[in-house]
């Protein structure tokens, strides 16, 4: 396993807090044939997992900035939408969809800064082709409602470059601390997927299968709080 392709940094909490549960239940076993795994071995892994969540901990990030990712992506939602009327309209003037398909990949994709560079460029063309476009059930304010979720989009989308420098810095200044909490996570992974081979246990050992459970988790927390 190539070290950080199953996690981000900023997982390795959570996936720990997920793999110490299992080891703790199963350390002793795993111990008969792995006898670095005693309690003091538990201890220092406990440790590191709470040093490391700690320095999560001690971001600074306002309330604001926190919900900026799942605001950013409603807003590209949004744009994803409406722009399936745009295409409606295009191919009743016969015009090319193209760039349309164009932003709406980069849309998909989370590509935000692609997007935005590809809707100035589609919405000067659709000034350019406003009489036509409006002949075909444009109404006339449709561009400047797409242009003002664009901007709304960019200013998301800066403020989420910002959360993300101060967590990448976050980690730089601490990369010994998460490298050595991973250390721990990919020992325990790979004697507990090598003892309960062939077992259903082993998955609770697999860190893709730890990740899309943490992410499961997360997904279903950020749809709670949206929903109230």
């Amino acid at each position: 396993m190539s070290k950080g392709f199953y996690l981000k940094m900023e997982e390795y909490v959570p996936a720990g807090t997920f793999l110490k549960a299992s080891f703790e239940r199963d350390r002793e076993e795993l111990a008969t044939r792995f006898s670095e795994f005693s309690t003091t071995y538990l201890n220092d892994f406990e440790a590191q997992l709470a040093k490391v969540a700690r320095l999560e901990q001690s971001l600074v990030i306002t309330e604001e900035q926190k919900g900026v990712t799942a605001s950013l992506y409603t807003t590209s939602d949004q744009i994803n939408k409406d722009l399936n009327f745009l295409s409606f309209y295009f191919k009743r003037a016969a015009i090319s969809t193209s760039s349309i398909t164009a932003v709406k990949r980069n849309l998909m994709d989370r590509n935000i800064e692609g997007a935005i560079l590809k809707l100035d460029g589609l919405l000067q063309f659709v000034e350019s082709k406003r009489a036509v476009l409006e002949a075909k059930g444009m109404s006339a304010t449709f561009p400047a409602e797409i242009d003002a979720l664009k901007e709304e989009m960019k200013v998301k989308n800066g403020m989420q470059n910002v959360v993300m420098n101060i967590k990448k810095q976050l980690h730089s200044d601490n990369r010994q601390e998460y490298d050595a909490l991973y250390a721990y996570i990919s020992t325990i992974s790979k004697a507990g997927k090598i003892m309960y081979d062939g077992l259903t246990k082993r998955d609770e050992y697999v860190i893709t299968r730890i990740a899309s459970r943490m992410r499961r988790a997360k997904r279903n927390k950020d749809t709670t709080k949206l929903v109230h």
